[in-house]
């Protein structure tokens, strides 16, 4: 059994490692709430540019063309854009987001015989590929909390690039979505060639769906609007995925600090046993003495 000095100094070990997760968990709140809030500016703006491209397919107009609309004749060529985050202790984030791209890249490989390649963001994916010998389009640290749309809208231009000029066929996202405010799963969305939904047309009817007159006209609306929507999806992609990581990372630090709680409680039932044992002890061997004196 372990001394008191043992115990004694395994609480204080343990009290200081609560410290540095408790601190970090409210690090990871704070910043949390930051990208919450830019989420929250960031998703109106993404919603109704998706209702304007859905109005301009709907609009009556046939055979609208944009290039980053159509697909390759023949399509071999894939790019995922896979983002992860620098650091760990944040639970499962990195590593579900990575195996959800090495599944994807493995079926596009094995069954639809593509050429897939990785551009990766963020450390820890690119700890992973170097470590496993996988190689890379293109690496890059994650900007976390200080991505600015600017910097997404470089990122997305170059993917734009890619694919206009045919080095990439398809383009994805792989990175973890936002479900909800307390929920977050990693997914794999096409970013190139555009597909948009029919945001807010389907569900009011046929019969009540708006007309619109487009100026100069649909053909140039689109080719301004469709660069900018792919550049608003790699910055939502880039938000909502950072806002992931401190959700995951504020989540891992409270239940670390939650068990180191209930681990020096548990050290300190174990102390004061040991306390105990060690007193009962000296009193037998008092009680013993003076019985023999006697």
């Amino acid at each position: 059994m372990a001394t008191q000095r043992e115990i004694k100094k395994r609480i204080e070990s343990v009290k200081s490692t609560k410290k540095i997760t408790k601190t970090m968990e409210m690090v990871s709140t704070a910043k949390m709430k930051k990208m919450q809030g830019r989420l929250l500016m960031s998703q109106p703006f993404v919603q109704k540019l998706n209702q304007v491209i859905a109005n301009l397919r709907n609009s009556g107009v046939e055979n609208i063309y944009d290039p980053l609309m159509q697909e390759w004749p023949e399509s071999k060529r894939t790019l995922v854009f896979t983002v992860t985050g620098n650091r760990g202790l944040c639970g499962g984030f990195n590593n579900n987001v990575i195996n959800n791209t090495i599944a994807f890249k493995k079926r596009l490989e094995i069954e639809e015989g593509r050429d897939v390649q990785i551009y990766a963001i963020g450390k820890k994916a690119i700890g992973y590929f170097n470590f496993t010998g996988q190689p890379m389009y293109k690496s890059s640290l994650n900007m976390e909390d200080k991505v600015s749309f600017a910097e997404a809208a470089k990122i997305a231009q170059e993917l734009i690039n890619l694919y206009e000029y045919g080095e990439a066929h398809e383009v994805y996202l792989s990175y973890t979505k936002v479900v909800s405010a307390s929920s977050q799963k990693p997914v794999i969305v096409q970013l190139l060639p555009i597909k948009p939904e029919r945001v807010g047309v389907e569900d009011v009817g046929p019969e009540f769906t708006p007309q619109y007159i487009f100026e100069p006209n649909p053909y140039r609306i689109f080719s301004s609007l469709l660069p900018l929507y792919v550049k608003a999806q790699v910055f939502l992609a880039l938000l909502e995925s950072n806002f992931s990581e401190q959700f995951a990372r504020r989540v891992s630090m409270k239940n670390a600090t939650d068990a180191a709680t209930d681990m020096i409680r548990d050290l300190t039932i174990t102390y004061n046993r040991a306390r105990q044992a060690k007193i009962t002890t000296e009193i037998a061997e008092i009680v013993g003495g003076a019985a023999a004196l006697g």
